[in-house]
């Protein structure tokens, strides 16, 4: 799939530099949503400074907020099980053929989302992808800091990969996805199968990844209040995961800053525009094609981050998990099959 394949609010790989804006307003539904004095207001929740009393209160009420959403995709089986000490769920189209495997990592900061939050979406991927999604839910943040997560990440995924053929699934054609903090440990998973050679992955999927603890983009600027996620809301979230005990340049943390991205399997990054973490996913999607790492950037203009969750608000969300369908077919499964 080519940049010219889909609609024209894509930005092209090699090019995300600063100050990228489009001509796309906020799209209108999602704004309707923005101006809501409850999500207006949340904001004001992440306030400096961090004071352990205060922290432990705004994690407690993040992981106490119910997340509604659009009715779930129906799946022919759906399964809970634990994979190398870890509860995973995990979603089959079908359960006739041995199929391709996506294991996939959730949301919400490194401190809040569990195997419920990304239901709906994890359903849609298994349907469109036609392949066995694993969600994983790894330990939170602050109790489990990095690089635990990380490290459970890549047990887990190996996990998967000694226990396919038990689980219905093709080592052979697995590929690591998550959407922002899972984003990020999906992104330092795949580093680590690139370079320990325990692969190979046939794809790594980053949904609007943070890969820069340095907080540092121009898109932190631009995007600094008013789109959900605020630059403030970010970076408490950093530093519950990393608390401060850190080189914030570690590639495990960050993997912006590894020095060898060569040997990474495709790759699919979406971004979208009014995104604190914006900049750093096209930076990411920049430096991996550099490195010769065949890698697909789609931007979404005119949307939030975290708007594959808004299934029963925007219309992109349907498209979005579309797409990421198609490319995983792409990736695992031949024109004929």
């Amino acid at each position: 799939m080519s940049a010219a394949d889909v609609s024209g609010r894509v930005t092209e790989v090699g090019q995300p530099g600063p100050s990228l804006k489009s001509a796309f307003p906020v799209n209108p539904e999602v704004q309707a949503l923005l101006d809501l004095p409850e999500v207006r207001d949340r904001e004001l929740t992440f306030t400096t400074p961090w004071d352990p009393d205060r922290c432990r209160e705004i994690v407690a009420g993040l992981r106490s907020t119910p997340i509604s959403g659009p009715a779930p995709f129906p799946v022919a089986d759906v399964e809970d099980v634990t994979v190398a000490g870890t509860g995973v769920r995990i979603y089959r189209p079908v359960t006739t053929v041995r199929l391709p495997i996506v294991v996939f990592f959730h949301g919400g900061g490194w401190v809040f989302g569990d195997l419920d939050t990304q239901d709906f979406a994890c359903r849609a991927l298994a349907n469109a992808g036609r392949a066995l999604v694993v969600s994983v839910d790894y330990g939170l943040a602050p109790e489990h800091p990095f690089p635990g997560p990380v490290l459970e990440a890549i047990a887990v995924t190996k996990g998967v990969l000694a226990q396919a053929e038990e689980l219905s699934g093709d080592p052979t054609r697995m590929i690591v996805a998550g959407a922002s903090s899972g984003g990020n440990l999906a992104a330092a998973v795949a580093l680590d199968a690139a370079h320990s050679a325990w692969g190979p992955l046939a794809g790594q999927v980053l949904i609007y990844p943070p890969l820069d603890a340095t907080t540092a983009s121009a898109s932190y600027t631009e995007n600094a209040a008013g789109f959900n996620l605020s630059a403030q809301e970010m970076r408490f979230y950093w530093q519950m995961y990393h608390q401060g005990q850190v080189d914030l340049r570690d590639p495990r943390l960050s993997p912006l800053f590894c020095e060898d991205l060569s040997g990474l399997p495709p790759t699919l990054i979406f971004t979208a525009e009014y995104d604190v973490l914006r900049d750093e996913g096209e930076a990411y999607a920049a430096r991996l094609q550099d490195a010769g790492v065949p890698t697909y950037l789609r931007r979404y203009d005119g949307q939030i981050h975290g708007f594959l969750g808004l299934g029963h608000i925007s219309a992109d969300t349907s498209h979005g998990l579309h797409e990421i369908g198609l490319w995983v077919r792409e990736q695992v499964w031949d024109a004929d099959e």
